[in-house]
């Protein structure tokens, strides 16, 4: 058996997970986190045109990019959805940034 999990195996098991999820509605982006048993078996990014999911299960690994890695993002069971923003839309949705927003105005902000 290899120790590389394949996208098939990958659904497999994150489809026995719970899937969280870490929301920035202004910039658009989540981190999503796949648990079992109190053990984390995947993360994956989703944002800025960039989306990657790991897998780590029973000694073994698959990394998963591009429209492999946006075939996952909704396996397993909806646990937590929750945000890491305060300034961005009510709503949220993949894509571009929040218009109008800058890494400028964004440092400006934090900073003073």
């Amino acid at each position: 058996m290899s120790n590389t999990i394949t996208l098939d195996e990958a659904r497999t098991i994150l489809n026995t997970c719970t899937r969280s999820e870490l929301r920035d509605h202004a910039f658009r982006d989540r981190e999503v986190y796949w648990e079992r048993g109190g053990e984390e078996v995947g993360f994956g990014y989703f944002g800025g045109g960039a989306n990657s999911v790991g897998v780590d299960w029973e000694g073994r690994h698959g990394s998963f990019s591009g429209a492999e890695a946006r075939a996952l993002s909704t396996c397993g069971s909806r646990g937590a959805i929750e945000r890491n923003d305060e300034t961005g839309p009510d709503r949220y949705s993949d894509g571009a940034c929040m218009p109008g927003l800058t890494l400028e105005g964004v440092k400006k902000e934090l900073c003073g």
